[in-house]
């Protein structure tokens, strides 16, 4: 009697270790690595790491106008 309540709970248990890997699973999945649209990612917050600017850094100073053109 008691080695069959072992036996189920064990059984029980095991069902339930593989249901929180695969929610494990689920969570870990986003749109960056499924087909899932973004909005369905939900409100979390991305760690995006950006040290440089992306754009150019043009040729002049900031607020320089001299030498635009042609001096009239």
């Amino acid at each position: 009697m008691q080695a069959e309540k072992i036996a189920a709970l064990e059984k029980e248990n095991k069902a339930l270790r593989e249901r929180i890997a695969e929610l494990e699973r689920r969570l870990e999945i986003d749109s960056n690595n499924s087909s899932k649209p973004p909005s369905s990612d939900g409100l979390k917050k991305k760690n995006i790491n950006r040290t440089k600017s992306l754009r150019n850094k043009g040729q002049r100073k900031q607020g320089d106008k001299k030498d635009i053109g042609v001096k009239l």
